[in-house]
């Protein structure tokens, strides 16, 4: 990395730029690491907004690398969660992949933020990269609107009560998705993976948040 950096810097400032909460100085603190052997330079924190400026790391007698306060971005579900869910929903260590096989019609809870309805296509499985604290609950799509309202901030948790009351409504986002191995992303939650493809998917997340389809990381 530090080779990369040298090579198309050319002798310019580096800045490290990006949403809120994206790991930004957590990723300046490993570069900083790998190179010196400190650990944890900068402060780093679940919270959004923690890097309030610019934070100037010497490169050389005449250049350096900045870390720079996050772009708030209200896309992200982070933004309409209180302190205690956010520590839930953000991720401490290692995600431990969730793997559930669906029939149609059925339906799969992330906490009470998020809802996946099968709607057509084969049984098949979805790979759920979610931190390790949200609940994952799996009913029938016939019973996911009465099971919502009856259980969010109770079996469907996080979001607590006080994040419940703030949190925009659940609207739906349709997508067929023809080829196997994508990605439906809920940011600032997580990510499932769809593993065969050729089916019809609805997912309801809170009014604002930009749900995303691309090809599987992993």
């Amino acid at each position: 990395v530090e080779a990369a950096m040298e090579k198309y810097r050319q002798g310019k400032d580096i800045y490290v730029v990006g949403c809120t909460n994206v790991g930004k100085s957590t990723f300046i603190n490993q570069l900083i690491n790998r190179s010196s052997g400190t650990e944890d330079a900068i402060t780093t924190s679940y919270f959004p907004g923690t890097t309030l400026g610019f934070i100037e790391i010497p490169l050389d007698q005449q250049t350096s690398l900045f870390d720079t306060p996050g772009i708030v971005n209200r896309n992200q579900l982070v933004h309409y969660v209180n302190d205690k869910d956010l520590k839930l929903i953000t991720p401490r260590k290692e995600l431990k992949p969730k793997i559930y096989q669906l029939n149609n019609q059925q339906t799969l809870f992330f906490g009470g933020f998020c809802r996946l309805d099968f709607e057509k296509g084969k049984r098949q499985s979805f790979i759920c990269y979610f931190s390790n604290h949200l609940m994952i609950h799996r009913t029938k799509l016939e019973n996911a609107d009465q099971f919502y309202e009856s259980h969010v901030g109770e079996l469907l948790q996080p979001p607590s009560k006080e994040t419940k009351e703030q949190l925009p409504n659940l609207v739906p986002h349709t997508f067929k998705v023809r080829a196997e191995k994508n990605d439906v992303v809920i940011p600032g939650l997580g990510w499932f993976t769809i593993s065969e493809g050729d089916i019809t998917i609805t997912v309801h997340a809170p009014k604002g948040i930009q749900i995303v389809l691309r090809p599987a990381l992993i």
